[in-house]
């Protein structure tokens, strides 16, 4: 069964998260739902579009390979994480726009106020959350199915023609370029100039020419139809509109930083695990001032609103082994009045983020 990403798409922000979404961008449950129904294929198509050069597929390649798909494992807790959340999600989606829709945003968004009757800061912010979460998507299955390349990445949107050509109202087909049947016409041409070439390899001794020559009338008659089109004043394009303004917020590289949580938690655990009573628990108060104050100096409460949630899937394991480590000491005799008050605030300020 081939791979549906619009339907992905859609099970990733079903039930609650439609509602927070909605809720976000001041949309009642029926407007976000008609706004789903066209912006997330919208979305795909954009990008199907967008790997149709190579210079495009590389580009989104780029911005594929530096998605963080984690975000899908916690989409409730981005949305509901206050206005500063949302924000920086917003902010995010936002940059990510011109990437994916290219010159034609101004008018996809003009086209989507008019099909939604929904106003530009709201399409423009409604967009701005949705792009991460389809990118992010997107990003998973790729990797699952082969991989990032501009090889890979163009079968699989190759494979979501017919899926998005079927979803995609006509309006924003028109407003993207995407007007016509685009893939039927190519496929009939390839098959025109294969024939052209078999028959002329069987008896003609210029048989290299004729494929080359076939090809050439294919291009000519692909230009002409992509390109000279009269345009039909039904489907004029709308005039290009301001991409609505959203707070700019720029989200840091994680990586580093997780490779640090990583080797704290990992030392602080190790060494509570070695306390068996007061003298061990005494013994191991360096190690445990010097693990608080690495976490402190990552800066972790410092963070955006938005990459503290983003770590919290990322911390939560390390966190509950911790939790289960200290509630083992605290039952030994003492053991707790040593440790408790370095340890104790650094387990609040983690379990700030990764619960």
């Amino acid at each position: 069964m081939a791979m549906n990403l619009m339907d992905m798409v859609k099970d990733a922000i079903t039930g609650q998260v439609a509602d927070q979404l909605g809720s976000a961008v001041g949309l009642d449950k029926k407007q976000t739902a008609s706004a789903l129904e066209a912006v997330v294929p919208m979305l795909l198509g954009g990008m199907m579009k967008k790997v149709s050069t190579s210079g495009g597929a590389s580009e989104l390649s780029a911005a594929l390979r530096d998605t963080d798909t984690s975000m899908l494992d916690n989409l409730g807790g981005l949305l509901g994480g206050g206005s500063s959340s949302v924000s920086n999600m917003i902010a995010m989606g936002t940059k990510l726009l011109p990437m994916l829709l290219g010159s034609s945003q101004g008018n996809i968004i003009s086209a989507l106020v008019k099909m939604l009757g929904i106003n530009e800061k709201t399409i423009g912010s409604l967009l701005g959350l949705l792009a991460p979460i389809v990118m992010a998507v997107v990003g998973k299955q790729a990797k699952a199915a082969g991989g990032f390349d501009v090889g890979a990445l163009t079968n699989l949107f190759g494979s979501q023609k017919d899926i998005l050509s079927k979803a995609l109202p006509s309006e924003l087909q028109g407003v993207m370029g995407l007007v016509g049947d685009v893939s039927k016409t190519a496929s009939r041409g390839v098959e025109s100039a294969t024939r052209a070439a078999e028959a002329a390899s069987s008896s003609n001794p210029l048989q290299w020419i004729l494929p080359l020559v076939a090809l050439a009338v294919l291009g000519y008659l692909g230009y002409n139809f992509l390109f000279n089109r009269p345009q039909d004043a039904t489907t004029a394009v709308a005039p290009t509109t301001p991409v609505p303004e959203v707070p700019k917020v720029d989200l840091p590289d994680l990586t580093d930083l997780k490779k640090s949580l990583s080797g704290n938690f990992e030392i602080l655990t190790n060494t509570l695990e070695g306390i068996k009573d007061v003298d061990g628990a005494k013994s191991a108060l360096t190690k445990i001032e010097e693990a608080a104050s690495s976490y402190n100096k990552l800066g972790v409460d410092k963070l955006p609103a938005a990459a503290q949630t983003l770590l919290g899937p990322f911390i939560k394991p390390y966190l509950t082994r911790l939790l289960e480590v200290v509630e083992g000491l605290y039952k030994i005799p003492g053991v707790k009045d040593v440790i408790e008050p370095v340890l104790g605030p650094m387990v609040k300020a983690v379990q700030a983020v990764g619960a």
